[in-house]
């Protein structure tokens, strides 16, 4: 956890303090998400989520190359039918509400093919830390997990520039995240739209 908190402190610093011979322009995404969820994510809950969003705020380091921090949260909602559910040795029968919040927040590389033109793919990864509560209700009893996770991602998209400094960007990107706290990890597949602002 300690190695989480220094690479996020790391990455602001990178952002805010960074002076160099480049390009000093800045940007902010802000994006409305829909996440697929994969592994350990879809055995708990198999539904695609239509809530989320992520705001990114980043620096160009090169004209093709650009850092930035990620802040993001995304939720899985899945409502069980009547059954019998198993817990060990334990069997309950109801009808089961199952919800993943995730919080990602983490610190990234892009990198800008035809960052001359107004429209310009890339691709990028990053890592950080990733908060996931996971909850379960059922009938008047509640379980819970709250659980920090680091966690790691590959992304790919375009930015279309149509005036300068303004555009949208569409993307999709793969988050994992690793075991922590007895916890397992979640993964899912992120697609993102929104607005691109460069200043």
């Amino acid at each position: 956890m300690r190695k989480i908190k220094y690479f996020i402190v790391i990455a602001v610093l990178a952002l805010t303090l960074s002076n160099n011979s480049y390009s000093q322009e800045t940007f902010t995404n802000i994006t409305y998400d829909m996440s697929v969820p994969l592994g350990n994510t879809a055995d708990f809950i198999s539904k695609t989520s239509f809530r989320g969003f992520s705001f990114d705020i980043g620096r160009y380091v090169t004209d093709n190359l650009a850092i930035d921090l990620r802040f993001s949260w995304h939720t899985f909602y899945e409502e069980m039918p009547f059954d019998s559910y198993y817990d060990g040795t334990q069997t309950v029968t109801g009808r089961q509400y199952r919800y993943i919040n995730s919080f990602p927040i983490t610190g990234g590389i892009k990198y800008y093919f035809n960052s001359s033109s107004h429209f310009m793919p890339y691709i990028g990864a990053g890592l950080g830390a990733y908060g996931q509560y996971v909850r379960t209700d059922m009938g008047i009893y509640t379980v819970e997990n709250r659980q920090w996770h680091f966690g790691f991602f590959p992304e790919a998209g375009f930015v279309y520039e149509f005036s300068y400094g303004t555009g949208f960007v569409l993307n999709a990107r793969y988050d994992n995240t690793l075991a922590a706290g007895g916890h397992d990890g979640n993964s899912y597949l992120t697609f993102s739209v929104g607005f691109h602002f460069r200043h």
